[in-house]
């Protein structure tokens, strides 16, 4: 990352904590300072406090407690025009018809490749803010 860049700030909600760690491992050299929840509930909180600087979420969509529908509904509640990325396992299919029914930004099918990951969230961090 360039000397005076700004990092972005991600919340990673996913209940594996070993995809979380994974996602902060991978995305921290590329110019992202990751927040890491390890439930919707968590995340929540999280969002709460940071939501004036986190810029983007990448949201489990099959979790306990709340499935990814449920907390994007609370997210936007916070805030409105929350840039949020789907992260599933789920068919490609099923992440599409997701991304288009709730609004999602975007999505990245697990596993992915780092570049793919990079080029949804560059993707959707060039568009506008949602509308309210």
């Amino acid at each position: 990352m360039p000397a005076g860049s700004r990092r972005i700030k991600v919340l990673a909600i996913d209940d594996n904590e070993e995809f979380r760690n994974l996602l902060k491992e991978l995305l921290e050299p590329h110019g992202f300072e990751v927040v890491l929840a390890a439930n919707p509930v968590k995340a929540l909180e999280a969002y709460t406090r940071l939501k004036d600087s986190i810029e983007l979420v990448l949201l489990d969509y099959y979790m306990p407690q709340l499935d990814g529908g449920k907390t994007l509904e609370w997210l936007r509640k916070l805030n409105p025009h929350v840039r949020v990325i789907i992260c599933s396992g789920a068919e490609e299919m099923k992440l599409r018809q997701l991304q288009a029914q709730l609004g999602m930004d975007g999505y990245i099918h697990k596993p992915f490749r780092l570049e793919e990951a990079l080029f949804v969230i560059k993707q959707v961090m060039a568009k506008k803010p949602r509308p309210a």
